[in-house]
């Protein structure tokens, strides 16, 4: 919840708010708990909305990036949120869409979810810059074919140098992933003489009513992401199984369908 006293918050900016109390980052506990008490203002009752709050993140990135209809666009990573950003994506209008992740069954999960994308498994033996031709190479030959718009959905270091390499001149890289508090590395010559911007966010301002009408609309089915479920008595299990990428895990939920009644809480 913002302060809504600061002027980031006056102009609408809630999201970088410097007194923001944010469930789950510290020094605020989570929301795994049975009952927790929060302002009804920033409250949306929508069964969905567990998947709501990654699609925010990934509307604001997209609004910042501004995704161009007919436009080519890479997504870095093939998590959950790379994944809710390829759905995005093809909402939107972008085309062609190519997704990259190290994790081939990620990509084969993106290449049923999105029939229409093209995938690219990274190479480990590879530096960023050849990896990033050959995600070029999706995009056909001429510079002006190439992907106008990177999502990066990892934050790491040599997936954002990935992202750099791969986007046409003039493009924007959108680091929607979160990292390490420094990143070195960075090719600042390679994006300064190609002007390439270098984009990033925090959170999301303003992005839940447009999710909601997104998926009440059809635009995206988010619904498959969702690979586990979980009871809350049984989150230690989850977090093993989120943790464990052998076991094909996408997003991993944790829910509460215990009955309480009212006099439970008095």
């Amino acid at each position: 919840m913002p302060c809504n006293n600061c002027w980031l918050c006056k102009e609408g900016r809630y999201n970088l708010c410097e007194d923001v109390k944010f469930s789950g980052v510290w020094p605020h506990h989570g929301t795994l708990q049975r009952f927790k008490v929060h302002a009804a203002k920033w409250l949306h009752n929508f069964s969905e909305g567990a998947l709501l709050e990654p699609l925010s993140v990934v509307l604001h990135g997209i609004r910042r990036a501004r995704l161009t209809l007919g436009r080519g666009a890479v997504i870095c990573g093939a998590g959950p949120i790379g994944l809710i950003a390829l759905l995005s994506s093809r909402a939107s209008g972008a085309h062609p869409l190519v997704i990259t992740d190290l994790e081939p069954k990620r990509l084969a999960f993106a290449k049923k979810l999105v029939p229409e994308c093209e995938t690219y498994q990274v190479q480990k033996d590879l530096s960023s810059e050849d990896n990033a031709k050959g995600i070029r190479k999706l995009f056909g030959e001429s510079e002006y074919g190439c992907p106008e718009t990177v999502l990066e959905c990892i934050g790491v270091e040599s997936s954002i140098v990935t992202a750099a390499f791969a986007v046409r001149r003039g493009g924007t890289v959108m680091v929607i992933g979160v990292g390490r508090p420094v990143v070195n590395n960075i090719p600042f010559m390679h994006m300064s003489l190609g002007e390439i911007n270098l984009k990033f966010i925090n959170r999301y301002t303003d992005t839940w009513p447009a999710g909601i009408a997104a998926v009440k609309g059809k635009l995206m089915d988010l619904k498959p992401l969702v690979s586990h479920v979980f009871a809350l008595e049984k989150a230690v299990d989850a977090m093993h199984i989120c943790a464990d990428l052998s076991q094909g895990s996408i997003k991993v939920q944790i829910v509460d369908d215990v009955e309480i009644k009212p006099e439970d809480v008095e």
